[in-house]
């Protein structure tokens, strides 16, 4: 969490005179969750030092607003001298699974930590073919590891699909997205063989799903229960809300971050995630980014994008279930219009990872009894998929070096859209890049260091792939009708001899180079004077390309076939 220094500020903004303390708080415990009753600008003021939970509208200009205080904030909020009351401890009726038969055979249980390691293990057996398991954190301070599932039909050749994440739990007492990813998992390796819309999924999208990313929070009194405090608390094992502790947008990213993010931070930098989600519990909606800002402060550059996402994801849910999704917006809502708050993995992944991810809140209660948990599964496991089917969808394509057919690394800009880091890159080794973004008609600009910039025209459809393959020119090669005025090459094709004839006498060339297509130089040519003949006939048929280097450092580069 922030630092307090700032913290009597709140003191002369908050207002006095709310109903007396219903309880006075325990500071005995490692958590309490309170509410209190703040207005707008008082809210916004109280989100950048409190973790705030959830908000509620109890009138015109006033909230009710519940927040999570750990055992380092309660002195600072007590000194402030505000009003409180002190939620209730609820108890859900909680049932566990002791094995993996027992959590499979009816879905109505919660996994012990044994149990949930067992499940992983026997996926990855099972279908080796379509599952690996990978470290994101190999073992926390609380002596848990945070695993990452990958699931695919070619796991070890990533091609040119999409990378997809989903993770849950970052807040530990919130568990019942561990449980829907755990039987996403089971449904997609279970249904690969014998559902075609599942396996289009597995062969067309590099999926990833993190069940648990707060395991330390979650088993935090036992490994063999898990619920309500004091079986789980919010935070982890350092007492610190990961979902405030990411890297801030507009601050420099520090090096004193908390284990489990500075692992969840290398793993999204190696995978590069075209989209993501991450699922918490104690609301039903759909939030898309900012936390930061509202969206009259700063809206996404593709908030119409975003909310057609969203409202799809909550009206699938809806035809399932009229009541499920239906907080805020009717299931959607904007971050920072809900509350603003900051240090967010969402606003991370988006600026920093330019990854579109949202924040999916899944179940009212934050542990919902375990008989209810396959009425959520039902309800949400369409949305679940048609969220990520999207990532093959907008503009894709793969990006080259002209000359040697090479995939490159390069930025993917629409213009006049683009703010806020919402531009793309291309990755290796594919050199593939994915832009999701709203139908409409663009003027994308692909650019990369060392190259020419290269604008198109691209018009998209909800729903459908724009496929847009580019190859950019090095600044150094000018392949153009100009290098006609500096020198010429015939015959072309050839057959065993070349000549090149300088037909711009101030032409100063320091050498004359033979490339394959892959930018190999096979061959290099002495000058000698203004017409060069060239024996080629040890190279077999194929095309290639004879490079010109100038004292001024251009290469001026000319295509030749060879029958």
């Amino acid at each position: 969490m922030k630092s307090f220094f700032a913290a009597w500020i709140l003191a002369l903004v908050l207002s006095v005179g709310y109903a007396q303390n219903s309880a006075e708080l325990d500071t005995s415990l490692v958590q309490n969750y309170v509410t209190v009753q703040l207005s707008v600008d008082e809210l916004l003021v109280f989100s950048h030092h409190y973790s705030v939970d959830k908000v509620v509208r109890s009138g015109e200009n006033s909230f009710k607003v519940t927040i999570c205080l750990g055992k380092r904030e309660y002195s600072s909020f007590l000194a402030l001298g505000i009003p409180y009351q002190v939620q209730p401890a609820t108890r859900a009726q909680v049932t566990m699974a002791n094995s993996y038969a027992e959590m499979t055979s009816s879905w109505n249980r919660y996994p012990t930590y044994a149990t949930y390691r067992a499940m992983l293990d026997t996926f990855r057996t099972k279908f080796p073919s379509l599952c690996e398991v990978e470290y994101i954190t190999q073992q926390t301070p609380g002596n848990h590891s945070v695993y990452a599932v990958h699931i695919s039909s070619s796991l070890h050749e990533r091609g040119t699909r999409p990378s997809f994440l989903y993770s849950s739990t970052i807040h530990g007492d919130e568990p019942v997205g561990y449980y829907l990813m755990l039987r996403l998992i089971h449904y997609l390796l279970h249904n690969y063989e014998t559902d075609a819309r599942v396996r289009q999924l597995v062969d067309s999208v590099d999926i990833w799903i993190c069940p648990l990313e707060n395991p330390d929070g979650t088993y935090y009194a036992s490994n063999n229960k898990l619920g309500d405090y004091p079986y789980s608390i919010r935070y982890n094992r350092n007492y610190e809300d990961m979902n405030r502790s990411y890297p801030e947008i507009g601050q420099p990213v520090g090096s004193n971050l908390e284990m489990e993010i500075a692992d969840m931070i290398a793993f999204a930098s190696a995978h590069k995630f075209t989209m993501s989600a991450n699922f918490h519990g104690g609301a039903e909606v759909f939030n898309y980014p900012w936390d930061t800002w509202t969206s009259m402060q700063c809206p996404p550059a593709d908030q119409l994008w975003w909310y057609r996402m969203g409202r799809s994801f909550a009206d699938t849910c809806h035809t399932l279930h009229s009541s499920y999704m239906t907080d805020e917006n009717n299931g959607i809502t904007e971050g920072g219009d809900w509350y603003v708050i900051t240090g967010s993995r969402q606003d991370y992944f988006n600026y920093f990872q330019n990854c579109r991810e949202v924040t999916i809140e899944i179940s009212g209660d934050k542990v919902a009894n375990s008989s209810q948990l396959p009425n959520y599964w039902n309800w949400i496991r369409s949305s679940l998929l048609n969220y990520m089917n999207e990532s093959l969808n907008g503009i894709r394509g793969v990006i080259t070096d002209s000359i040697t057919g090479e995939p490159i690394e390069a930025k993917v800009f629409v213009n006049n859209h683009d703010n806020n880091n919402s531009h793309v890159f291309s990755h290796l080794p594919s050199g593939d890049y994915h832009r999701p973004i709203r139908q409409g008609t663009y003027q994308v600009t692909f650019s990369a260091s060392g190259y020419k910039s290269k604008t198109l025209t691209v018009s998209v459809v909800d729903g459908q792939p724009v496929w847009r393959n580019v190859a950019l020119v090095p600044v150094t090669y000018q392949i153009s009708d100009y290098t006609d005025n500096l020198f010429k090459i015939y015959p072309n094709p050839i057959q065993d001899d070349v000549t090149l004839e300088f037909t711009d006498s101030k032409m100063r060339a320091s050498s004359i180079k033979i490339l394959d297509l892959s930018g190999r130089v096979l061959k290099t040519v002495s000058l000698k004077d203004s017409i060069i003949k060239m024996d080629l006939s040890e190279l077999p048929s194929g095309v290639y390309f004879i490079r010109v280097e100038a004292l001024n450092g251009q290469y001026y580069t000319k295509k030749i076939v060879k029958k």
